[in-house]
């Protein structure tokens, strides 16, 4: 969304309110609850995160690499 240097005060209001309660805060609100949702079950212990996160510190301890 972007506001020109012509920018009419009745335009920011109804840009605002829209995104405050119109059908795009419901969409923005669903994605955030998604994206909970989906970053709760990736950091469960054996969740994705912490899958990954064991697999990296392990290949990094078998290899031969020093830090």
């Amino acid at each position: 969304m972007e506001i020109d240097n012509h920018v009419k005060r009745e335009e920011v209001e109804k840009l605002i309110r829209n995104l405050m309660g119109g059908e795009e805060c419901k969409k923005m609100r669903g994605k955030a609850k998604h994206w909970k949702k989906v970053a709760e079950e990736a950091t469960v212990p054996n969740g994705s995160s912490s899958i990954n996160l064991d697999r990296f510190i392990n290949e990094m301890l078998q290899s031969n690499i020093t830090l």
